[in-house]
């Protein structure tokens, strides 16, 4: 079986209590072997851990890539990607029989800082071959200034309708260039809650705002944390905010004022823009209302919020359907017979309908060559998918419309799917679309330093505003 070669940040290692990985990379940065481990593959093994069912021996069988078979055989390919820990082993497992098949092996970066390090790389001229991108925005970029490769014709033929059009459209250039193909979707207007903690208290799930309001003041007057809010994730600190923003932007003024805000139509200082700034201020600034106070949620990373909900130490976490990942890997059962479950974000007002926010990643090449593009392909098509799907890890969903939803291995997870497909209407992450100095720079930035007591919330919006002129 081709080997697959995973390079973590240590800070990231040890959020990995299930990976099978785990023992041999905390030995080997015991030796100061890291480095090697994720570099450049000479004749070394270091850091390459046999991948799954292969205990490191050779028992003469032909996997297909070993004895030289398959068409990239002896290749290696670089993946930069920011899913880590259990993410990434789902990643691997939909990625596992396109190796065997090829013969390909992989160098998997996964890391939250990927947004820093691929413009390292860009810029010393050594980019990764293929490289996962959450933002659209930068997609769209990259695609401009010719850095990301455009997708083959060939597997624009072959993928094109997979896909709903508004997910395929978001991995083009400013004059329909198409660099990246879509590999993951996920649904964000999504709270999870402890089902003890409702359970034992007799709260119901509010299906409206009024009903949430009135549920988080009983939870304060009962004694119960309503919200752990965590927003550190390396350099990419300040992303969660943006998603409270958004999805509150979309029940506040709509989505057609979402986009233009998210197209700069009106200024980020705009009053419709400020209101709901107020509103996610109110919410996260309430007495009593988040788990250790607002002052931990800029420096708490974003995953260890589940750590308290799964004990009850909180009721709820506002976070994406990927999130189900982080909360298993804490020790915590998700869906409704499990200690986690989750509901739809209630809307404030029925004039806007049944808005969903969501998010996903697109798979985009950054060196020209028939493995790149290979990877690129697979990566957006459905047998990826079900691979991810089937590999137990959670928190995934594909957008593909080709893949098989019969193998989401619970209700939730099914569930997800269905508030993806059927919203009405769904809108894209609005920092996702934005340029990336905004969107994964100042919108980013900002709301960390206002989070954090360092300027005021009107300075807040501002700044952006102000970066966003400077652009031109």
């Amino acid at each position: 079986m081709p080997r697959q070669r995973i390079c973590f940040h240590l800070e990231e290692y040890f959020l990995m209590r299930r990976s099978r990985w785990f023992l041999l990379v905390a030995l080997l940065a015991a030796f100061g072997l890291i480095a090697a481990a994720c570099g450049d593959d000479d004749d070394s093994e270091a850091g390459n851990p046999p991948a799954d069912g292969d205990d490191g021996a050779d028992d003469g069988g032909d996997d297909g890539g070993d004895d030289g078979e398959g068409r990239f055989a002896g290749q290696t390919v670089n993946i930069l990607t920011p899913e880590t820990a259990t993410e990434a082993e789902s990643f691997l497992a939909g990625l596992q029989p396109f190796l065997d098949e090829t013969g390909l092996e992989v160098n998997l970066n996964a890391t939250r800082d990927a947004t820093t390090e691929l413009n390292i790389a860009l810029e010393a001229g050594d980019p990764p071959d293929v490289v996962i991108i959450p933002q659209p925005g930068r997609t769209r970029t990259f695609c401009d200034e010719g850095s990301a490769i455009p997708v083959p014709q060939s597997t624009q033929d072959t993928l094109a309708g997979q896909f709903d059009d508004a997910w395929w459209d978001l991995g083009s250039g400013s004059d329909g260039t198409r660099c990246g193909v879509p590999n993951k979707g996920d649904v964000k207007s999504l709270v999870w809650y402890n089902t003890g903690v409702f359970a034992d208290n007799g709260y119901e799930i509010p299906e409206t705002w009024d009903a949430m309001t009135t549920l988080t003041d009983q939870m304060i007057a009962d004694g119960i944390t309503p919200w752990c809010i965590a927003m550190e994730s390396g350099d990419a600190t300040g992303w969660h905010y943006t998603d409270w923003f958004e999805d509150f932007f979309l029940r506040l003024q709509g989505a057609d004022v979402y986009d233009q805000w998210v197209n700069h139509e009106i200024p980020f200082n705009d009053p419709a823009v400020a209101e709901v700034a107020q509103f996610v201020n109110d919410i996260w600034f309430q007495e009593g209302a988040v788990f250790g106070g607002t002052d931990q949620i800029a420096t708490t990373q974003f995953r260890d919020a589940s750590i308290p909900l799964v004990a009850g130490d909180c009721a709820m976490v506002k976070q994406a359907s990927f999130y189900a990942a982080p909360i298993s890997e804490n020790g915590g059962v998700v869906g409704a017979d499990g200690t986690v479950n989750a509901f739809y974000l209630p809307t404030i007002t029925d004039e806007f309908g049944t808005v969903v926010l969501g998010a996903g990643t697109h798979a985009v090449a950054f060196t020209d060559n028939d493995v790149s593009h290979a990877v690129v392909e697979y990566l957006g098509g459905a047998e990826h998918a079900n691979g991810r799907v089937a590999s137990g890890f959670g928190g995934y969903l594909s957008p593909n419309t080709g893949h098989d939803t019969s193998l989401y291995e619970n209700d939730l997870e099914k569930l997800f799917a269905e508030i993806l497909v059927s919203a009405s209407p769904f809108r894209f992450d609005g920092s996702d679309l934005m340029p990336g100095e905004i969107g994964a720079g100042a919108f980013w930035r900002e709301p960390t330093d206002y989070v954090s007591g360092a300027i005021t919330l009107e300075e807040m919006l501002d700044n952006v505003e102000e970066e966003w002129n400077a652009l031109g």
